[in-house]
């Protein structure tokens, strides 16, 4: 067993970015994985059963007070990493510069924890008995989201990486935008109503954007990890087919005439 425990060592030690790596959470990936399945099975197994024979919980203050932190915890860690862009990178080809200030990574950990913490959505769905939210195409973006942010921030943490992290965050203070005014019951639904095929428009433009930019990576001519890339503009495809499949099937007309 000594060449699979240094095996472990050479991908999760001497390949992983020591920046980031020696953080406690990153450094073992059992932390995240736990959390992971943890998530797995409350969502599909234990919360359901749980609320089974319960009423749904209100818990309208707590979203409230969710979606609020949202819109600015994402707001500020769009414009802490748009400050580094706009001094250090272009829109094109940017591998990962280890002479960066340590403030790249010190952002891209809280990132992390960031997109752990989306996985509460889920668990407030299961808890409202809201189970037609808890559909594959929302477990595995929040599922996915985690487990990309962590890859990238144990080994990629900057360069054109970075980009993932401006766009969805700008897409997340939108989105929460959304649903804080949703939140507020009756007297936005109007609004929301209106509003609410956008949000999933801004989604998809997201990933199209995304999947332009990220594809420069697989050019010969950049030096940005090809296996990082790959993996990065694999999940931008699946994503994108997934709300595109979301969309036609909720709001275009074929869809409400069949």
């Amino acid at each position: 067993m000594h060449w699979l425990s240094e095996l472990y060592h050479y991908y999760n030690v001497e390949q992983a970015d020591p920046r980031t790596n020696s953080w406690f959470f990153i450094e073992n990936p059992l932390y995240l994985l736990s959390v992971v399945f943890g998530y797995i099975y409350f969502v599909l197994l234990c919360g359901p059963k749980y609320m089974e024979k319960r009423k749904p919980y209100s818990l309208k203050t707590a979203i409230f007070f969710y979606n609020l932190f949202q819109i600015v915890i994402n707001a500020i860690i769009v414009y802490e990493i748009y400050v580094i862009w706009t001094t250090d990178y272009s829109l094109g080809c940017e591998p990962v510069r280890q002479n960066i200030d340590k403030h790249v990574t010190d952002i891209v950990i809280w990132i992390l924890l960031l997109k752990t913490f989306d996985l509460l959505e889920t668990l407030i769905f299961v808890l409202r008995k809201k189970m037609k939210q808890v559909s594959f195409l929302h477990v595995y973006h929040h599922i996915s989201t985690v487990l990309i942010t962590y890859y990238i921030v144990k080994y990629h943490p900057g360069g054109m990486f970075l980009m993932l992290m401006i766009i969805n965050g700008s897409v997340h203070v939108a989105m929460y935008t959304y649903y804080l005014f949703a939140s507020l019951g009756s007297t936005m639904e109007n609004l929301t109503n209106i509003v609410k095929p956008y949000v999933t428009r801004i989604q998809i433009i997201q990933f199209l954007i995304l999947l332009v930019h990220q594809s420069q990576a697989l050019f010969p001519s950049c030096s940005v990890s090809k296996k990082a890339a790959t993996i990065v503009v694999g999940d931008i495809i699946l994503n994108l087919a997934l709300f595109l499949k979301f969309y036609r099937n909720n709001y275009t007309k074929s869809s409400k005439i069949a």
